[in-house]
């Protein structure tokens, strides 16, 4: 696949889950975050308010096309490496906002798109860590 399409497809699955989000009540507060000074530690994708819980919540969004390779579940690319990615640039945002003592979790949105039909299947994973 070349780069191009897959971050077509990011940008749709991004889209996709910020939509689920509001349309479940998370109130949306960042998006596409990254540290902007000094040596790059990642991105988060979403950042929202639990409605419920009230907690910050961190989403990483992982998205493939459906059908294209049965070991490709999109949540299983988040490994330890990314988490520990994740983890960094949390810890950036929450110091960069001064919500040191905020609750927060991580939740993963998996996707997987078929792009024929135009149609998605989405998981929301809660509470995922190593």
């Amino acid at each position: 696949m070349n780069s191009d399409l897959a971050k077509d497809i990011g940008k749709m699955g991004e889209t996709i889950a910020a939509n689920y989000l509001a349309k479940n009540g998370y109130r949306i507060e960042a998006a596409n975050f990254s540290n902007e000074i000094g040596y790059r530690v990642g991105e988060i994708d979403i950042v929202a308010r639990d409605p419920e819980s009230g907690e910050t919540v961190f989403f990483e969004v992982k998205t493939r096309q459906k059908k294209r390779s049965a070991y490709l579940i999109p949540e299983l690319s988040i490994n330890r490496s990314k988490y520990r990615k994740l983890s960094r640039i949390i810890g950036r945002f929450l110091r960069q906002n001064g919500m040191e003592d905020t609750p927060h979790r991580i939740d993963a949105i998996a996707i997987e798109a078929d792009l024929k039909t135009r149609k998605a299947t989405l998981r929301h994973l809660k509470y995922i860590y190593y």
